[in-house]
């Protein structure tokens, strides 16, 4: 998925609390997600859909979920 800056700048805007949602490891639904983030489920899917792409969570599409990468849980577990 290629993305224009203004929609990087968009979807970064809300990423720590992202990935703060995933840090117990485990695999959680985007709309769940979404809800508990106040944003629509595209927006959700979309930075899933981008994280993964660059290696730092895994998105499912079979059941519309996400997971943080473990590698990425260690450091951010470490900070």
């Amino acid at each position: 998925m290629k993305m224009e800056n203004q929609d990087k700048d968009w979807l970064m805007d809300g990423i720590e609390e992202f990935l703060r949602l995933l840090e117990d490891g485990g695999w959680h639904r985007i709309e769940d997600l979404a809800s508990r983030l106040g944003w629509a489920d595209s927006r959700a899917r979309r930075l899933a859909e981008f994280l993964s792409e660059h290696g730092l969570v895994h998105y499912r599409r079979s059941d519309d979920s996400a997971k943080i990468d473990l590698e990425l849980l260690d450091l951010l577990r470490e900070t």
